[in-house]
């Protein structure tokens, strides 16, 4: 058996503005810095053998700190990468012009198939996603393990752990 311990990283300066990161790579925010310390604090006691991040800044600085403690390498993954939002990157989730509301309500209501300019649907993410899955699960049996991801990847990694069909992630 394998135990596989899932974060997202923790909260980013474009969070606090309500901003669209995707695969944009903004800081983290005074609170994001403060809860990467809650995840070495939740982490500190347990044997983790290795330390999963996306390429992304924000994910890689919320697992530093858990790194640090044991001791251990943060391997970065771009298959850990969140979803591409394309065009919508770096908008104000709550003050889109009309065309980005269009692009924006396209990708809400079909996430698995439509693909807003420049950006990936979930299909595509599950795709990028699924490799690693197989080979953590095969290089990991009965260790502990830590992956520090984003919203959208993490919620598919979690599906697909669990076998769910992808329409219900």
């Amino acid at each position: 058996m394998i135990h596989i311990y899932i974060a997202r990283h923790g909260e980013t300066t474009w969070n606090v503005e309500g901003r669209i990161q995707g695969r944009s790579d903004p800081d983290l925010s005074p609170k994001g810095y403060a809860q990467r310390l809650g995840l070495l604090e939740q982490l500190k006691g347990r044997p983790l053998s290795t330390i999963y991040t996306s390429t992304l800044r924000r994910s890689f600085l919320t697992a530093e700190p858990i790194a640090n403690h044991l001791g251990l390498p943060v391997l970065r993954q771009p298959e850990l990468d969140e979803i591409a939002f394309g065009i919508l990157e770096e908008k104000l989730l709550f003050k889109f012009d009309e065309e980005s509301k269009s692009e924006w309500e396209r990708f809400k209501n079909h996430r698995f198939t439509y693909h807003i300019p420049g950006g990936e649907n979930y299909t595509d993410v599950a795709n990028r996603i699924k490799p690693f899955i197989e080979k953590t699960l095969r290089n990991h049996e009965g260790q502990e393990i830590l992956i520090v991801g984003h919203r959208v990847v993490n919620r598919l990694l979690i599906g697909m752990l669990m076998e769910f069909p992808l329409e219900w992630v």
